[in-house]
């Protein structure tokens, strides 16, 4: 069962209406992977679909600067990146995130994405071969 919303000693006023939209997710994808096509579209639309769809609404921008990232063999990768943000409320809808993100790392050929949810953090590998 879900707590009280953080917000609601600010809901009750006469200049305002709030409505929670719950704990944020973001997610980093690789800017120069965006136009990948997969079944007949780029990946970013196929993204923007899927946010849409499944949590009414989303932002995304463009990171001015290079995302780096040390991989287990001590490689490092340096990339602009696409950041996502998406709002849920409870905790369903987190492994439905996680799997598209695990789709769409093999998609575009990155070894893992970068997603944190709410005040935790991780890195989506996914299980099946990533594509070359």
């Amino acid at each position: 069962m879900r707590t009280s919303s953080k917000w609601a000693k600010f809901s009750k006023s006469s200049h305002y209406r709030l409505v929670d939209l719950g704990r944020p997710a973001v997610f980093l994808i690789p800017d120069k992977k965006l136009k990948v096509k997969t079944e007949g579209e780029t990946v970013e639309s196929h993204i923007r679909t899927f946010l849409s769809d499944n949590f009414g609404a989303f932002t995304s921008s463009t990171v001015a600067n290079f995302g780096v990232w040390i991989n287990e063999e001590r490689v490092v990768f340096k990339d602009r990146c696409r950041v996502y943000e998406v709002s849920f409320n409870g905790k369903h809808k987190i492994p439905i995130l996680l799997k598209k993100l695990a789709e769409i790392a093999r998609l575009i050929g990155e070894e893992c994405i970068y997603c944190k949810a709410g005040q935790y953090s991780c890195l989506i590998y996914p299980k099946t071969r990533v594509r070359q």
